[in-house]
């Protein structure tokens, strides 16, 4: 019971995750956006941000879409336990066969 209730409350923060992952992603378009369109922003990031400008231009968010999907696309990496490792051998047994006398 704790087990499926454990894989519960893990789906739904993997869900969270993706939905947050999501929104901030477009946050970082708008920001982009307004920043391309506003002047006023243009001169307020050439005033304190000096030369990392440019990232409000559109470069933060393509960043951060290539690891979106790196980390979303990208098989999961399973953990392997110990036991599991070991694989159980099959022996068999062969009863010693008769040697004929000739």
């Amino acid at each position: 019971m704790a087990s499926l209730r454990e894989e519960q409350v893990a789906r739904r923060a993997g869900i969270m995750v993706r939905l947050q992952s999501i929104v901030i992603l477009l946050l970082l378009v708008w920001l982009s956006e307004e920043y391309n369109n506003n002047q006023y922003l243009q001169g307020w990031a050439a005033k304190y941000l000096g030369g990392l400008g440019f990232l409000l231009g559109g470069g933060l968010a393509v960043v951060y879409a290539g690891m979106l999907t790196v980390v979303y696309l990208t098989a999961p990496v399973r953990l392997v336990k110990g036991s599991e490792t070991e694989k159980e051998e099959i022996v068999v047994v062969v009863p010693e066969t008769r040697r004929r006398n000739a």
